[in-house]
């Protein structure tokens, strides 16, 4: 999956200031996810207070709105080959207020969750630094203190693998007939 970031992004992560800090945020999203009804997904930042990010324009619920995100602890396991490809499993503690009035129903539908990754810089919280990465949540468990998922990449087919346009122009060699 081609990485993209904006330059302040780059530039954050380049020279990491001590005062500048980068923060994930992940957004879960599934049908069964509705208050009042309209979509309310469960939006998470890795930090210990509650934060209100922009999301971009294209997002599948509030796109180019401010949506709060709450201070949840979550991590991420190194990827690993597994049924559908690459897959990582994510920890998320203490969500059951947030996941529990949802999770009974949407383990009933055989629709996986999607998971939105984003970053943003704690200067800019209203630019999109890194993502949005699309991904699928599947397999959850849910204990006393955490849930428990397989990440895995939502459309693999869709992946852009080669970076460079081979043309006629640039490439003239590789399109002659023989």
């Amino acid at each position: 999956m081609p990485i993209s970031a904006t330059q302040a992004w780059a530039e954050a992560a380049a020279s990491a200031p001590k005062d500048e800090v980068m923060l994930i945020t992940i957004e879960l999203i599934h049908p069964v996810f509705v208050e009042n009804g309209a979509p309310a997904p469960i939006r998470a930042v890795r930090n210990t207070v509650d934060m209100s990010f922009r999301l971009e324009d294209g997002a599948p619920v509030g796109g180019g709105t401010v949506v709060p995100f709450k201070a949840i602890p979550f991590e991420i396991d190194y990827p690993r080959i597994g049924n559908l490809g690459a897959e990582a499993t994510i920890r998320l503690d203490n969500v059951n207020r947030e996941a529990s009035r949802y999770l009974g129903e949407a383990v009933k539908l055989n629709t996986p969750i999607q998971a939105i990754f984003r970053g943003y810089l704690a200067s800019d919280p209203n630019t999109v630094g890194q993502g949005p990465y699309k991904l699928i949540l599947r397999n959850v468990k849910r204990t006393a203190r955490q849930l428990e998922g397989q990440l895995a990449i939502a459309r693999p087919q869709n992946m852009r693998v080669m970076r460079e346009v081979y043309d006629m122009v640039r490439f003239p060699s590789l399109l002659a007939v023989s």
